[in-house]
């Protein structure tokens, strides 16, 4: 039987001379310190290495370390396949926020992932990357060549042949793997640890095992110079971790074993909310704000922290203790009161040092009422510390409740086979750790706990998570109309936008790219109300439309309809025209428009009809007829768009798809989806009938994009990594063929590059 390994684990990161509690670059995924044998992907380590002028390092850093955790989550296959498509895509996200970004502030990264798993450690590095492995007998670092460590300057690394991230579109990882055994020391470290100390002061610096020992030898050879390091120690499983030994108390001098009475009080109450056993027992590093875990059959558990809410009570204590002092310091006489000595046989006819006894008796009674006085507040600061504590234990017990009820849920959520009771579950699963967030909003385990429970639930709902949006154009509000914006057409590199708020058409194109919009001088208004063509004056704008080449017209054009029934035409070759003005006499209140070849569609809720007109010799100038047939029993009252592909979609208000083929209705199951559609806005269709191509609706309540198969089966969602770039979704459209999808939110159009 293979043996059975845990993990202990530390950190170090020192930026500017400034040794950083929470390192931006380092990521550990591990659901429990046991090593992961058959189930699951194993535990991850990532450290990221950011070289230029960034504006935020740190923000960019946490970035690169979520796309390489989320690919390769949701990679299939082996875990060297799913780390080599975590790193190119971490690539493609540097690149493509490099591509977007002023020269100024571009730069480039380096990274090192590790997996362990049972007994095997596989290994990915791309660009200024390091790690050590020091084993019995054995020392090494990966890579074991690279001009990233042997050049003193950033200008005499060979980036052709160690590229970076961020540098080029496409790149290949360098791969390893290593055999683990017990004792093995893993050490994911920036370039900078290289050129600090040799190999031999590493190798001397790990003689002395245990993660926590390393990382302090390691941290003297930095000797407050930028470091950072991510150190994994492989031991036995029933092997507990090496913890640092304990700072030595030097026994109090003897100036200092004359205790006082706030001494003793001080000393009780300390005691009694800070446990000794506790203090010793506690890894140091908690000290400075770190969680630890225990390990557990699955999943994570957290220690509850008293120590960190006593010693708050305590400096409450002290301070307050510290005025009380100040003020006794003023009313208390000098000295310590002794016992008075009986006078001498006659003294006592002595009337002034009768007077002087009777003058110190008083002063003795007033010292004594002087100490009541104190006691009075004191006891009052152990009844309000007292309360506090016991606050504190039921804001913690109440955390440690929550904290289980998560395991139970996610431990249910695993044993059913059911999606929707799995759904069901990691919800609840998820609801408690926001609630426990509530508590701890600080936490990096919550978060990354609460981020892979996320990345499961996302599994089960074949969500596909969106991390870049390239913003391709914001649209102001102009001359006091506040922009609408509500439909967006892109063929080849043209881009046509219909802004209802402001009844504008405009035009831009995409550079050669594909990943931007050009800079063109002019106006970038196609058409807006108020302008004349011929002796068509341009009403409220309507919808636009693409007219496919076919019938009447060898060409594809741009069609714009204005709430007047006035149709303009433009080709890119010729400019603008109008038709003669389409019969508007049957329409009441049309929201949207579409083509099919030469025949114009006209979506009509308040009419309940779909309008057809046919194109003519001169234009769509003739009476519309009903798309639905006469037996057909549609209703599309509360129709907020529709889609044509030789099939009719028609999106509702409720988040029902009607599917018509030559106006008769037919099946769209809208079968296996995970939640409703919630008030959808628009909806598309590629392809041709049901032989090729997918429908996909913009959600705005959920805020994702929902993609069924032409029959209504759910394929996917795609769902935004950071909120604000889904949240007023008004209109899609999806190029398959470039596997791009263009997105209004708001005010601002988006393009995005998914895996369609």
């Amino acid at each position: 039987m293979s043996p059975r390994f845990r993990t202990s684990v530390d950190t170090l990161c020192i930026v500017d001379g400034t040794w950083q509690e929470k390192a931006s670059n380092l990521s550990v995924v591990e659901y429990s310190s046991i090593v992961p044998d058959r189930r699951g992907r194993g535990h991850l380590y990532i450290l990221v290495e950011t070289i230029g002028s960034f504006p935020n390092h740190a923000q960019l850093q946490q970035r690169l370390i979520s796309v390489a955790q989320e690919y390769y989550r949701a990679s299939g296959g082996s875990i060297t396949a799913g780390m080599r498509l975590a790193i190119k895509a971490a690539n493609a996200f540097l690149f493509e926020e490099n591509l977007n970004a002023p020269r100024e502030q571009r730069g480039i990264a380096g990274m090192t992932c590790m997996v362990l798993k049972d007994q095997d450690a596989y290994i990915g590095q791309l660009g200024p990357a390091l790690l050590y492995h020091v084993a019995k007998g054995e020392f090494q670092h990966l890579p074991r060549e690279s001009t990233w460590l042997s050049s003193e300057k950033l200008q005499d690394v060979d980036i052709s042949k160690h590229p970076p991230l961020g540098l080029r579109r496409d790149i290949e990882p360098d791969l390893f793997h290593i055999y683990v055994r017990e004792g093995d020391v893993f050490i994911l470290a920036s370039t900078s640890l290289f050129k600090l100390a040799s190999d031999d002061e590493i190798a001397h610096a790990v003689l002395h095992r245990g993660a926590h020992t390393v990382r302090e030898n390691l941290e003297a050879l930095a000797g407050g110079r930028d470091l950072s390091m991510l150190i994994i120690e492989v031991l036995r499983a029933d092997q507990a971790p090496v913890e640092p030994e304990e700072e030595r108390v030097r026994p109090p001098s003897i100036a200092a074993q004359r205790v006082s009475l706030w001494a003793r009080i001080s000393s009780t109450l300390r005691n009694f909310l800070i446990p000794v056993s506790e203090e010793r027992e506690r890894p140091e590093q908690l000290e400075q704000g770190e969680e630890f875990k225990e390990e557990g059959a699955e999943g994570f558990s957290w220690a509850v922290d008293f120590k960190r809410s006593a010693e708050s009570v305590w400096r409450t204590l002290t301070r307050l203790w510290q005025g009380l002092g100040a003020l006794l310091a003023r009313v208390l006489p000098e000295g310590e009161p002794g016992r008075r000595a009986r006078p001498p046989f006659g003294y006592a006819q002595d009337r002034r040092d009768a007077h002087r006894m009777r003058a110190g008796t008083v002063t003795h009674a007033d010292r004594r009422w002087l100490w009541v006085a104190v006691l009075i507040p004191v006891v009052v600061i152990l009844l309000f510390a007292l309360t506090r504590f016991q606050y504190e234990r039921s804001r913690q017990a109440h955390f440690r409740q929550l904290l289980q009820a998560v395991q139970d849920a996610k431990a249910s959520a695993e044993a059913s086979p059911a999606a929707a009771e799995q759904r069901a579950k990691l919800t609840q699963a998820l609801t408690l750790l926001d609630e426990a967030l509530q508590l701890k909003p600080q936490d990096q385990g919550l978060v990354a706990e609460r981020q892979a429970t996320q990345d499961w639930l996302d599994r089960i709902n074949h969500v596909s998570r969106i991390f870049y949006f390239g913003e391709l154009k914001e649209f102001p509000d102009i001359e006091g109309a506040k922009s609408q914006l509500s439909a967006v057409i892109v063929h080849s590199i043209d881009v046509y936008v219909l802004d209802l708020g402001t009844d504008r058409v405009y035009k831009y194109l995409l550079n050669e790219t594909r990943d931007s919009l050009q800079a063109l001088p002019g106006d970038p208004v196609l058409l807006r109300k108020g302008d004349q063509h011929g002796q068509v004056m341009v009403d409220e704008l309507l919808d636009i439309a693409w007219m496919k080449a076919g019938g009447q017209w060898g060409t594809s054009n741009l069609l714009i309809l204005d709430k007047k029934g006035h149709i303009f035409e433009y080709d890119p070759a010729v400019g603008l025209k109008a038709f003669p003005t389409a019969d508007s006499s049957a329409w009441r209140e049309p929201v949207a428009a579409a083509t099919y070849y030469n025949r114009l569609y006209l979506l009509d809720p308040r009419a309940n009809r779909v309008l057809k007109y046919s194109l003519t010799n001169v234009g769509y100038d003739g009476p519309p007829s009903d798309y639905f047939k006469v037996e057909t029993s549609a209703n599309v009252s509360n129709a907020v768009d529709m889609a044509i592909d030789g099939n009719v979609y028609i999106l509702h208000s409720d988040g029902m798809i009607s599917k018509y083929r030559e106006g008769t209705s037919v099946p769209f199951s809208q079968s296996n989806l995970d939640e409703p559609l919630r008030t959808p806005c628009c909806i598309f269709a590629t392809g041709f009938l049901d032989e090729e191509g997918y429908v996909y609706v913009a959600d705005v309540e959920n805020q994702r994009i929902v993609q069924f198969s032409k029959g209504g089966e759910f394929i996917r969602q795609f769902r935004s990594r950071d909120p604000g770039y889904m949240n007023e979704l008004r209109s899609l459209f999806v190029d398959e063929a470039q596997k791009k999808l263009y997105l209004i939110n708001g005010n601002k159009l988006y393009l995005v590059n998914v895996p369609l």
